[in-house]
């Protein structure tokens, strides 16, 4: 993913939660997520309640994250092998039932295939993150900023700068 000031950005692949190595109770604390900038929670099938449940938490705390479901395209063959729906309709079926498990709306949810990247939604999920990531920084940035400025006028109130002698004057 091409980011402007990308050197600021890392991307983390975490294990999966609710194992016995990565108990789900403490899961987002261990892991640190709630400091994450975004997660993108991504299965190649269903989501788990494992994972609906860690959706549920990062909405809790705040966490943005992204939805996504790879492997549409077998998705979409099998559809149209078993029940005759179109592309478009089995876009729709996942989708909703997604939106209908997650909470989310159709802008947070991506149905992707690592075979065709170009034809499904990779490429929005590509600019999203983008976008979210370069927020992310310019917000940080701002804070500090804001931070440093708090320090100098809380710092001007208690010193007279008059009187104020440098160690080094």
């Amino acid at each position: 993913i091409l980011c402007k000031g990308q050197e600021h950005f890392r991307l983390w692949d975490l294990p999966g939660a609710g194992t016995p190595k990565f108990p789900l109770n403490s899961y987002l604390r261990v892991m640190g997520i709630k400091y994450f900038d975004l997660v993108v929670v991504i299965a190649a099938g269903r989501f788990t309640e494992t994972d609906l449940t860690l959706m549920q938490e990062m909405d809790r705390n705040g966490v943005p994250f992204f939805a996504v479901r790879t492997k549409i395209d077998i998705e979409i063959e099998n559809a149209e092998w078993d029940m005759g729906l179109s592309e478009e309709e089995t876009k729709q079926v996942v989708r909703d039932d997604l939106r209908a498990n997650t909470g989310l709306p159709d802008n947070r949810i991506f149905l992707v295939s690592a075979r065709e990247p170009e034809k499904h939604a990779l490429p929005r999920l590509k600019r999203e993150m983008n976008e979210i990531l370069q927020r992310g920084l310019e917000n940080k940035v701002n804070r500090a900023l804001n931070r440093k400025l708090s320090v100098r006028r809380y710092f001007n109130t208690l010193v007279n700068n008059d009187e104020f002698v440098h160690a080094d004057a």
